[in-house]
């Protein structure tokens, strides 16, 4: 059997990986909406940071700060080149979640 799966994921099924992702996705929300004083409702996965939302370069850097203190995580440079949307942001945010500390 030839099974590439992270081992923190075996053992969780597809619901549990949406139940994760969707504390997430609240998280940012909260975050999202304290810094831009919108109403949740006005937040979807789908919105981009730069053009939806307009993030100037200090919010931006304020948002991965907050996002970095609050799961113990550090969101590279590099990893951030390739996110776009909230959805990107709440599968990076995942994703270096579950990985080991070093």
């Amino acid at each position: 059997m030839d099974d590439t799966a992270d081992p923190r994921e075996r053992n969780m099924n597809e619901e549990d990986i949406m139940k994760k992702k969707d504390m997430i996705f609240e998280d940012i929300l909260k975050l999202l909406i304290a810094e831009l004083d919108v109403s949740p409702t006005d937040i979807r996965p789908d919105m981009t940071i730069a053009e939806d939302l307009k993030f100037d370069s200090l919010q931006l850097y304020e948002f991965v700060i907050d996002l970095e203190e609050a799961y113990d995580i550090r969101l590279p440079d590099d990893l951030l080149d390739n996110v776009s949307t909230i959805s990107d942001v709440v599968d990076l945010v995942y994703s270096l979640s579950i990985e080991p500390k070093d």
